[in-house]
């Protein structure tokens, strides 16, 4: 899952990304699936977050049912790809944008996670004016946050180091990932201590402590990040998914977000917090029925 912008993270020093294996994509496919998608009417390209696995967007493998072809931008070092360049949203962006390009005749949907909604905005802004459809999941403002979300953070780190009782990273780390649940504010609420408890436990095979070169990876571009000067997205419609309890990115953060991209629908879930995939089970059913609304 995604990590916060926070004490490993700041301390990070940031090498410029090399330049990816040649004839080796970011972009996967299912093969077995490939000959239903080239009769596809829509094509979807999945764009996963900072830390996470393409597998977040398991929820979504039915829309190949209803006439979805699915893709999938995968993150160095996850997936298959192996820790060798830095996550470049720019880079990401127009390999998605190259991508699309080739099936001009599919209706289009990106659908990005955190930092995969940074790429998703930016993808669509290249691809002007064809008409994309964008939902934007817990999105990454621009420079990832900045200051308010250092501090935000820090903040966070300092709590769950002390619940732990341990500033070991895989300590506080376990102790942070349930903050990112439900929000700081619901984290001592008895109303979610059984739900936070539950995923906690389901999931704890997975909850890693990333390595400090995973993180680098994948966070220092989206730092760097703020969407393209004089990007038009006057033919996006664009559907911004976030949990109003979100202690990564805040709600006005995201609304300035939406703003900069020239609008867009805000749709919040009361109570949530980053973890949208994990604590709203119906996510996905809200997504679809936004991006097919236009069809």
């Amino acid at each position: 899952m995604r990590a916060l912008l926070a004490l490993p993270l700041l301390l990070a020093a940031c090498a410029a990304p090399p330049t990816l294996p040649v004839g080796e994509s970011p972009l996967a496919t299912n093969p077995a699936r490939s000959a239903r998608a080239a009769e596809a009417p829509r094509l979807t390209v999945m764009i996963p977050g900072a830390l996470a696995s393409v597998d977040i967007f398991a929820p979504t493998n039915g829309w190949a049912a209803r006439g979805h072809a699915l893709a999938y931008y995968r993150f160095p070092g996850m997936d298959g790809l192996e820790l060798d360049h830095q996550l470049s949203i720019t880079a990401a962006a127009e390999e998605i944008a190259r991508y699309a390009r080739q099936h001009p005749d599919k209706q289009l949907t990106l659908v990005g996670y955190s930092a995969g909604g940074a790429i998703a905005l930016e993808a669509a802004a290249l691809l002007a004016p064809r008409p994309v459809t964008v939902a934007a999941i817990s999105p990454s403002p621009e420079h990832a946050g900045g200051l308010q979300t250092i501090l935000r953070g820090a903040g966070d780190v300092i709590s769950a180091a002390t619940r732990a009782g341990s500033f070991t990273r895989k300590a506080i780390w376990d102790e942070y990932w349930k903050t990112l649940l439900y929000g700081r504010n619901n984290r001592d609420n008895p109303r979610f201590t059984n739900q936070i408890e539950t995923l906690s436990k389901e999931h704890a095979p997975r909850i890693a402590d990333p390595s400090p070169a995973l993180v680098r990876a994948h966070s220092s571009g989206l730092r760097r990040w703020e969407l393209s000067e004089g990007a038009d997205l006057s033919h996006a419609r664009i559907g911004f998914f976030i949990g109003m309890e979100d202690p990564v990115f805040s709600t006005r953060q995201t609304d300035t977000l939406r703003r900069r991209a020239g609008g867009g629908r805000l749709i919040g879930f009361a109570d949530d917090g980053h973890l949208l995939l994990l604590t709203r089970k119906s996510l996905f059913d809200h997504v679809l029925r936004f991006v097919e609304a236009d069809g």
